[in-house]
């Protein structure tokens, strides 16, 4: 018993839907592959994902705003900014003493 013919362009249809099955399961495997290598490069990195949480200092917010203790310093007294660089660092280092924002 013959098999029955089937039109030319089922044939082509189905030539050309699995040559698009056989794209998306290449395309699929890139994908993974390329997954799987970032998350080895992460991990040999140490992940960028994680960030350190910013530990609470008794400093207050002169030394984390904008200009940092020493431009705190110098809004609180305008009158150091006349001074030198030389004789403002020692005046700072003195009220940084002061307020007990050194370390030691």
């Amino acid at each position: 018993m013959p098999e029955p013919e089937m039109p030319p362009y089922v044939v082509n249809l189905m030539i050309f839907l699995s040559l698009i099955l056989a794209a998306v399961g290449v395309q699929l495997i890139v994908v993974f592959r390329t997954g799987a290598r970032i998350k080895r490069l992460e991990k040999r990195l140490g992940s960028p994902t994680k960030t350190k949480v910013p530990v609470e200092n008794e400093s207050g917010h002169a030394e984390t705003s904008e200009g940092g203790a020493f431009e705190a310093f110098l809004v609180a007294d305008p009158q150091q900014r006349m001074l030198s660089k030389a004789e403002q660092f020692a005046n700072f280092r003195k009220w940084r003493q002061d307020k007990g924002l050194n370390w030691g």
